[in-house]
């Protein structure tokens, strides 16, 4: 399976080994991040996808990104692959 640049999960670039999750084997996951995947599950297994928004644009107000910015980057979290209809 092909690495994703972001976390398929909340959006977060995956620029470096240790930012990403992992799987059962203690492998880092090549598609999830580590504050979403840790040893193969999701760490919030009944978070709705609006739910994640709202952590996802908290967390970057609370890195300094202005309010509108992190609505825009959180957008199309929708098309992310744990949002995808099954």
């Amino acid at each position: 399976m092909k690495e994703s640049a972001k976390c398929q999960s909340c959006g977060m670039p995956l620029k470096k080994p240790e930012d990403r999750g992992t799987e059962k084997n203690l492998e880092n996951s090549p598609m999830y991040c580590k504050h979403c995947y840790q040893e193969g599950e999701f760490i919030h297994k009944e978070i709705t996808l609006e739910d994640m928004r709202t952590r996802v644009k908290q967390k970057c107000v609370e890195m300094g990104i202005p309010r509108w910015l992190a609505g825009l980057l959180t957008r199309n979290m929708h098309k992310l692959e744990r949002w995808k209809p099954q």
